[in-house]
């Protein structure tokens, strides 16, 4: 059954969502979550008592991390799921919503490998519909690809690899007539903060936002996503993560960056201007047919013949990401703004290209 009307969610009906086992699950019960108080001595959880920095376990909920934050995003901190990196996220919402062998989810290449690769791994139905060539969401052939099995609608926006913001209105659309549950994965948000939809959160139950403190924020290296959504949605997910799913060293530096964010903000700063600078350069570059618009760090640019660009650049010691796999994508690499020297080193690798083949 195709649904292309806008639904009334209940909570109940979210319920009817979630897989019954998880739905009827007890989840497990660790010392550090029985015990929330302060005590001098802790003789609870079989730990160590030898204070090395790390010898406790983290507090389950990260509760200090949560809250840091909910000032920034101005929502409630039980809104707040925190994941290993979105990647876990990603396999959460997968688990709680999906029946291994029944269900199905739905993406839109390209885009985030990971909503196919968690599909795969939990055994559920992984539709696809291909972007428009100008990477914009094909609304109706989107709406007629999904039925009553498909309870998960993937949606990047800005979109990885493209770099392209998705249109507010179809993505509200979207969210109003799916009849699931759609992940709106704001990876990139950070460099358009004012189109971020978790200030809408209360007008959507069935939406999930997914964001991370890799990108802007710089800690890739530590791991730590989140998920913003209603407090039934988050008690589903706390519900089947592990125990201790952030550790200790991930929260510091977590509660450490998000204590500072005129720094996260003027790194972003820069980065713009950089991928700005990078467009107007490799724009004039012969071999670069055509820069695709980005409001991220990244730009996907299509080259006369990417092979030769990619592997010419690893000669030179400089990665950038091959995407000529993936759909209407041939010949792009996604490049990635870093510092300005090596944006510059970038661009007069590419320049000393074009001038051996001249």
């Amino acid at each position: 059954m195709t649904t292309t009307e806008n639904i009334t969610w209940t909570e109940a009906k979210i319920k009817g969502l979630v897989r019954p086992n998880i739905l009827n699950l007890t989840p497990y019960s660790s010392a550090r979550s029985e015990f929330k108080g302060r005590a001098d001595v802790l003789l609870d959880a079989n730990e160590s008592p030898f204070d090395t920095g790390v010898n406790r376990y983290p507090e389950p909920l990260s509760t200090d991390v949560r809250e840091a934050l909910a000032k920034i995003r101005n929502v409630h901190p039980d809104r707040i799921f925190l994941g290993n990196g979105s990647d876990e996220i990603v396999d959460q919402v997968t688990r709680v919503f999906c029946i291994p062998g029944k269900d199905s989810v739905v993406a839109l290449p390209p885009t985030f490998g990971m909503y196919k690769v968690a599909a795969g791994i939990n055994d559920v139905g992984f539709r696809a519909v291909t972007l428009q060539s100008d990477f914009t969401i094909p609304v109706e052939e989107l709406k007629a690809s999904w039925d009553d099995t498909t309870k998960v609608l993937w949606l990047c926006s800005p979109n990885n690899p493209s770099g392209n913001l998705m249109d507010a209105a179809v993505v509200e659309d979207l969210i109003r007539s799916f009849p699931g549950i759609v992940v709106l994965d704001e990876a990139y948000i950070d460099f358009v903060p004012e189109e971020s939809f978790v200030p809408r959160l209360d007008e959507f139950p069935n939406l999930i936002i997914t964001q991370t403190l890799s990108k802007a924020w710089g800690m890739a290296g530590v791991r730590l996503g989140a998920a913003y959504a209603s407090e039934f949605i988050i008690t589903m997910l706390r519900a089947i993560k592990m125990p201790y799913n952030i550790n200790v060293l991930t929260k510091d530096a977590a509660l450490d960056a998000l204590a500072q964010p005129e720094v996260m903000q003027s790194r972003v700063d820069l980065l713009i201007r950089e991928r700005r600078r990078l467009e107007r350069e490799l724009g004039q570059l012969p071999m670069v047919d055509y820069i695709f618009p980005s409001v991220t760090n990244f730009l996907l640019v299509r080259f006369t013949d990417s092979d030769r660009v990619y592997r010419y650049l690893l000669d030179q010691g400089i990665v950038v990401r091959n995407q000529s796999y993936q759909p209407n994508a041939k010949n792009c690499l996604r490049i990635t703004a870093g510092t300005p020297e090596e944006n510059t080193k970038l661009i007069e690798a590419l320049r000393a290209l074009g001038e051996a083949q001249d």
